[in-house]
Parts: structure tokens; sequence; C-alpha cells
């Protein structure tokens, strides 16, 4: 890491409490821009002793990229992050492929699945990967480290009968409108407490939403059946369908949004009413979904588009345009009860 780079780095996470994302952005671009006639030399790498190294590299990692990663993805690599400074004691900048590998050794001890490990050893790869880029270190020790070996299990899904089931749980009309909302949209569960009411077209069924996962806007829709509960379910808390409300709100104060742990516990509560045999949770619904779209005719991909799955090869991410229009054909084919 270089003269330059440090300073923007240490400014960056002296002003990281004081700024918003977008401004953070906005001063990174004024320093890289201000320091580029500069000529520095460096004094000093990184703080001496171990807490203050680590100390300083996860502040950079809040300052620089944590903003443009879930919060649940944040809190997972730091807590891991945490407990392998806890095992290993040195300096973020200083570790080896044995040293991951001594940790994820004593983690198996424990009785960690090769499933845990192996979202260990993922979190602490993509941090690495991170600490690499941003040249704190030349590679990432967990280049060497191989994955271990998974079972692979069927995809967890809900059949047609299990579905049926689930419904006799409903106790309000809340219970039918958000359970009939997963089956047709297949939204993220901590996607649905941003979605208002008047963001639905009841006339089409469609909401645009945005993907925090794949950071951009895209199409879901109702079909007349999930429109029907839903209509129910607001008439009941007798509000207009261009109210600006939260679609879903909690029980004792419907002016507030249920949030994603709210939606999960009814879910939850639904389930173990009906008496189904079967694990069920929010996002079983996104599964069950995408296993009725390939069922159905559909392809894979479509399946990965009516999810708001981010393309993964060059041509899907910047030279294929799918239009909403795509995205509703999949449904009126696949995933609308006609």
């Amino acid at each position: 890491m270089n003269a330059k780079t440090k300073l923007k780095n240490d400014i960056m996470v002296g002003m990281r409490m004081y700024l918003d994302v977008t401004t953070m952005a906005i001063l990174e671009a004024v320093i890289v821009k201000a320091a580029q006639d500069i000529e520095m030399s460096e004094m000093e790498t990184l703080p001496a002793a171990i807490d203050d190294t680590n100390k300083y590299i996860i502040e950079l990692f809040m300052a620089r990229k944590a903003n443009k990663l879930s919060h649940e993805t944040v809190k997972a690599y730091l807590g891991t992050l945490k407990e392998f400074v806890e095992y290993i004691n040195k300096p973020l900048n200083n570790i080896s492929e044995s040293d991951v590998e001594y940790y994820l050794f004593q983690k198996k001890q424990l009785g960690n699945s090769n499933t845990s490990l192996n979202n260990y050893r993922r979190n602490l790869s993509a941090f690495f990967t991170w600490m690499r880029k941003v040249k704190l270190v030349t590679e990432n020790p967990c280049d060497g480290v191989e994955p271990f070996a998974q079972v692979v299990k069927p995809i967890e899904h809900l059949e047609a009968t299990d579905v049926e089931v689930i419904k006799r749980g409903c106790t309000s009309k809340r219970d039918r409108a958000i359970l009939e909302f997963l089956r047709s949209t297949a939204m993220r569960v901590g996607e649905i407490p941003s979605v208002k009411i008047s963001d639905i077209d009841f006339g089409t069924g469609k909401i645009i939403i945005y993907g925090h996962k794949s950071n951009r806007f895209r199409p879901v829709f109702l079909d007349k059946v999930a429109l029907q509960y839903i209509k129910e379910y607001l008439e009941e808390r007798e509000v207009s369908l261009s109210s600006d409300e939260a679609l879903f709100t909690r029980a004792r104060n419907i002016h507030r949004a249920l949030s994603a742990d709210g939606i999960y516990y009814v879910v939850k509560m639904i389930a173990k009413r009906s008496g189904v045999d079967k694990r069920v949770y929010p996002h079983i619904f996104r599964k069950t979904t995408a296993t009725a779209i390939v069922r159905r005719g559909g392809s894979e991909s479509a399946a990965g588009e009516y999810l708001g799955h981010a393309p993964r090869n060059v041509t899907g991410r910047h030279y294929t345009f799918k239009s909403d229009q795509y995205v509703e054909q999949i449904f009126h084919s696949y995933v609308e009860i006609v």
C-alpha cells in the first residue's frame, strides 16, 4: 500500500462516522483527484500493534466496502473475522494459508458441519479478496484452502398439496395475504417491508421493487388470487389502495411496517398451526416458485430472471437487455394461478 492510498484510507476511516454513503463516495473521488499530481513518501505502513492493525483494517472495510453489502452479509463477515482473530492472534495483513487451515480445523473439532465450515471459509475468503484489491495483502490466504466436501441435498420446496395444508393455518386475512404474496412474487423476505400499498398496480398486479442483493430495480407480479386476498386484508385495515402505508403492518400497530423478522414469525406460526409435516419459512416460497417455473416448462434462466438473480456472465450483465415484459411473460406462463 503506497503513501497516497494510505492517506486516502486514513481520511475515509476518520470520516466514516460523520458522512453518509453518497458523501463518502464523493469524498473518495475528491481525494483521488487532489492527490493525483502530488508525490508522497510513506514513513510507516500500518499501526504496529496487532489490535491496532486489525482495528484499522476493519474500520477501513466498514468505510470502503461495507456500505455496498447487505447488513446481514457484513454481520456474517465480521462475526467470522472476530472469531478468526481470536483464534490466530495475528495482524490480518500477515495471515497465512496454514492460519486459515488451523482455524477451520479447530472449528471442525467443535463439531461444525462441512456446510458451516465452508461458510466460514467463504466469509474469510471474501474479506481477504477485498484486502487484496485494496493492496493490504498481495494474495488471498484462502485460495489454497480446499472447500470441504458437502452432500448435495435435494432443493427444499413445497408441493401443491403442502401449500393447501399450510393455508389451513391462516387465522387472519393478513396471514392469507402474506402467503399469497410470497407465492406470487417470490420476493426475498428482506425486500417485503419496504413495499407500500401505492407501489402496487392493482390493475396489472405489477410492483417495481429494489433488490438490495442484486442492486437493481425489477418487476414482480401478483396474480388475481393474490390480489383478491390482499384487497380483503386492506379493506379490513380500512386503507385505500393508493395509500402510502406499508403493505403489511403489525397486528397491534397497523401503521407500522411488519419487519422481515415479523414476516418470518408469521409464516412459522401459520405452518405450525396447519400441522404440515415440512419445515416452512419465507424463503421456501422462492424455491417453490422457481421449481414450479421449471416444472411447467420454463428454463432455469427464466426462473432466475423472475427471482431477480443478477446475471453472472458478461453477456448477461452488459449485453442482454430483458424488459419488464419478458419477466411478465414468465409470470403469466409459469407462475400465475388462472
